[in-house]
């Protein structure tokens, strides 16, 4: 059965120059806010999930700057999971992330790659250059989308839901720590109480 969350897919082309063309499919999670993206050029495989940075960010707190995006290119919204993503790569190197981008100055980002020791590390120049490329039409792609409000908004309400279930965690087990402490309290009044009784007798 189709979940209703996925808006139908859609296929677009971009103009690499040097390296050749992009043509990216999109497929919307409109309950996460988050889009994934299977990405077909020359040495250029693989999916990119993009979703606005409201996602990864706690909603009671002050926002950062407006127009942030997190591109994750091997880490998927579980409603894109029976689509296969598999992770992006470029020249046969297997990006990683997520790497938080505004988009007024994606060309500023640097894309990563998951190193020996299991560590984010910078990717070689040349690929670097190549997945910049790619990416930086992908981040046009988004910023040309017509729902980036309503996107924003659904991956508010995911955050939210997120944070709800760590602070609810963290005030129910403060709580139990709380009421240790008055029972401990209560319990030390009631020896104090016992002790100056006795002395008073």
């Amino acid at each position: 059965m189709p979940d209703p969350g996925l808006r139908e897919q859609h296929t677009t082309t971009r103009d690499l120059g040097p390296y050749g063309r992009l043509d990216i499919s999109e497929r919307t999670d409109a309950r996460s806010g988050s889009v994934l993206y299977r990405l077909h050029a020359p040495h250029v495989r693989g999916c990119v999930m993009l979703s606005p940075a409201t996602s990864a960010d706690d909603p009671t707190m002050p926002a950062r700057a407006p127009g942030e995006l997190l591109i994750h290119p091997d880490q998927f919204a579980s409603a894109f999971a029976l689509h296969d993503p598999r992770p992006l790569s470029v020249n046969n190197i297997v990006l990683t992330g997520p790497v938080r981008v505004t988009i007024e100055d994606e060309a500023d980002f640097r894309p990563l790659r998951q190193g020996k020791t299991g560590r984010p590390e910078w990717l070689p120049p040349r690929t670097h250059r190549h997945a910049q490329a790619v990416l930086g039409a992908l981040i046009e792609t988004w910023r040309q989308r017509q729902d980036l409000e309503e996107l924003t908004t659904a991956a508010r309400r995911q955050a939210a839901q997120i944070y709800l279930k760590t602070y609810t965690a963290q005030l129910s087990e403060r709580r139990e720590t709380a009421l240790r402490a008055l029972t401990a309290v209560a319990a030390a009044e009631r020896r104090v109480s016992a002790l100056h009784a006795l002395l008073a007798a």
